[in-house]
């Protein structure tokens, strides 16, 4: 089995993967805005059907590599159902996939993105995958909001928090059924994170309030945008 690999915060992967996940993110906005309404059906049509594609390549080559676990390499983490949520509003745009990705699929890839954990190992593939996915999982909500002019509904962060939960208590039971540890929820992860405390099970508390306070920071963040005067 490989063990996890942890990317160095301000080495120069990290650098550039940030770098480049951010003005590929602008690049995506800016263009949204500038062309007509049917090539942006396109351009969105064409964003989420390459988001899941990749998601389900990843999959092959962890059976390629002879890496692929029950385990480990089932996307239900948070931020690998948050990319499939994220693809799929590429597609179909729905209000409360758009609200799950603001309020709490934006802030869990953030912090992957900021401490990036590789739990396959090194791979470059891999490496590029967790960059573009993280990165779309922010990137696609802003773009719903931004260019289509989705905004978020005053009760949503309610709504999402209580979605939160059935999440950790479905991958939970799964954890407790497969010997996994999606979510971190049975093993805190090995990165350097400040959101997480202690050591298991307090931790698991500590992403509970700090996972509420990004729930209402982006809450307010995404409440304070105003339609484009255009």
């Amino acid at each position: 089995m490989t063990d996890p690999v942890v990317i160095q915060p301000l080495s120069d992967l990290w650098l550039i993967g940030i770098l480049v996940s951010l003005i590929i993110s602008i690049m995506i906005v800016q263009v949204g805005i500038r062309i007509p309404p049917d090539k942006r059906r396109v351009l969105m049509m064409t964003l989420g059907t390459f988001i899941l594609v990749l998601e389900v390549l990843q999959q092959f080559y962890y059976s390629h590599l002879g890496i692929w676990t029950i385990e480990k390499s089932i996307p239900i983490h948070l931020c690998g159902i948050s990319v499939i949520i994220a693809g799929i509003m590429m597609i179909k745009p729905d209000q409360n996939g758009f609200e799950f990705l603001a309020l709490i699929g934006s802030p869990g890839a953030m912090h992957a993105l900021l401490t990036p954990q590789l739990n396959h190992g090194y791979d470059i593939f891999l490496v590029y995958k967790y960059y573009i996915g993280h990165s779309a999982i922010i990137l696609i909500p802003l773009f719903l909001a931004i260019v289509q002019g989705y905004r978020i509904r005053r009760s949503s962060w309610l709504r999402v928090l209580l979605m939160c939960q059935f999440l950790i208590l479905f991958i939970g039971t799964a954890n407790y059924l497969l010997n996994s540890n999606y979510m971190y929820l049975s093993e805190r992860p090995l990165v350097d994170n400040p959101m997480i405390i202690g050591e298991w099970p307090w931790y698991i508390i500590g992403f509970e309030i700090l996972g509420l306070v990004h729930i209402l920071i982006f809450y307010f963040g995404y409440r304070r945008m105003r339609p484009l005067p255009f």
